[in-house]
């Protein structure tokens, strides 16, 4: 479907009115041109039945009286039927002029014909040109009315609408007070109140959400943490589900500072080096891979130091090294560093294309994207030919406007999304 182009309430109204002007004064110049003409018919028609129902004739210099049908020259004789009924007819006789006929009953049957020559005396055809000039001029002036009028009119809707827009692009502006005088316009703006309103209603309620349930569980995983550094003084007999049981207490760890990064109000000012937090996922989450062919490389010229705190990198970029991970088969998986941006490049299935059933539908990547718009980042996910998906976590000059682009209907989340 084409997209159609925008245009401001201004420019719309001034084209309406103009366009509405235009087609009144087209109307109302042919209406006039027409009236005109019948005009003149009309006075012509009355005259000629005056004559013919006066009791003598030719006291109108140019109406001539002919007796009977045959009498009537013979160029007019055939423009009138030997029987027309009694009454005024318009009759033009081409290069002989341009007649009005008054036919009235005559002795023994036949018709008296009252012929009036108005070939000198019609203005309108000879006057056109200037009753043209007069429509164009007015036309011109009412075109200049109306474009005033509308530059009022829309100065009176547009103002108000610009001053809202303003208001709106303008975070923490008070809401304007000025809605020109039009109802919709202050509906429109009682509206955006209410909406504001819930909408931070709702913010609130997540916030607090997001705020008592990471603190609810920090308690019982600082026990389980501290279980577990206890274990690790004197290890148990079974190492693997030891080791699982330490990473899925990490893992929880993390997840809880994530969300709970989403409640805070403000963003923080803290740094991290996402060359050693790159380090930390491989080796949280390398147990993962599905084949020890798989490789793990991190490329990076220099130490990269983005504007994030450490702990909301490990999830943003965790997620996305499980997602890699666990739709890579074979091939290798690439952490690429560079100075605005992280990006994890896999050889997995590709974005979008696992088979129906293999995906989940956890937080993870949901809680990616949130994260990454709470700190200005953008996020993009793509797909690669022939396999293998592209992630990348961008900030700065490229992430001041959070963007995310989403190729593909299948979301990949593994384990947590």
């Amino acid at each position: 479907m084409r997209a159609r182009s925008s245009r401001s309430v201004r420019a719309v109204l001034q084209r309406a009115m103009g366009l509405s002007a235009a087609f009144a004064l087209l109307l109302m110049g042919g209406f006039f041109t027409l009236f005109s003409y019948d005009l003149e018919d009309v006075i012509f028609s009355r005259i000629v039945a005056a004559e013919a129902d006066r009791a003598g004739s030719g006291h109108v210099p140019g109406i001539t009286l002919y007796d009977g049908h045959a009498a009537l020259p013979s160029w007019l004789a055939e423009r009138l039927r030997p029987n027309a009924p009694p009454g005024e007819y318009e009759v033009p006789a081409a290069e002989h002029g341009h007649f009005h006929v008054a036919v009235r009953p005559g002795a023994g049957g036949d018709r008296r014909y009252f012929a009036f020559d108005v070939t000198h005396l019609t203005s309108t055809t000879a006057h056109l040109k200037r009753t043209a000039g007069l429509t164009l001029t007015s036309a011109l002036l009412a075109m200049l009315a109306a474009a005033l009028l509308a530059l009022l009119v829309a100065r009176r809707l547009g103002r108000p609408l610009e001053r809202m827009v303003e208001w709106l692009r303008a975070e923490g502006a008070p809401p304007p007070e000025d809605d020109g005088g039009v109802d919709e316009v202050r509906a429109l703006r009682d509206a955006l109140l209410a909406r504001d309103v819930r909408i931070q209603e709702q913010l609130e309620r997540e916030q607090r959400f997001n705020r008592d349930a990471s603190h609810e569980l920090r308690t019982p995983l600082a026990v389980a943490q501290g279980a577990v550094e206890i274990l690790e003084l004197d290890p148990p007999g079974d190492a693997e589900t030891f080791d699982r049981l330490r990473r899925a207490v990490s893992q929880m760890g993390l997840l809880t500072e994530g969300i709970l990064w989403l409640a805070r109000e403000r963003r923080s000012e803290e740094r991290c080096d996402l060359h050693r937090v790159s380090r930390e996922l491989l080796a949280l989450y390398g147990h993962l891979r599905r084949d020890d062919g798989i490789a793990l490389v991190i490329d990076s010229a220099e130490e990269v130091h983005a504007p994030v705190p450490a702990s909301v990198a490990r999830v943003m970029m965790g997620n996305l090294l499980k997602n890699a991970l666990a739709y890579t088969d074979e091939g290798r998986i690439v952490i690429t560093l560079e100075p605005q941006s992280w990006t994890l490049t896999d050889t997995g299935a590709g974005f979008g294309r696992a088979e129906p059933g293999s995906e989940s539908h956890g937080i993870g990547l949901s809680l990616v994207d949130r994260l990454a718009r709470r700190f200005g980042w953008a996020l993009s996910i793509e797909p690669l030919e022939p396999r293998g998906t592209r992630a990348r976590l961008s900030w700065g000059a490229e992430g001041d406007t959070p963007v995310r682009k989403q190729v593909g209907s299948v979301v990949r989340t593994p384990e947590n999304g």
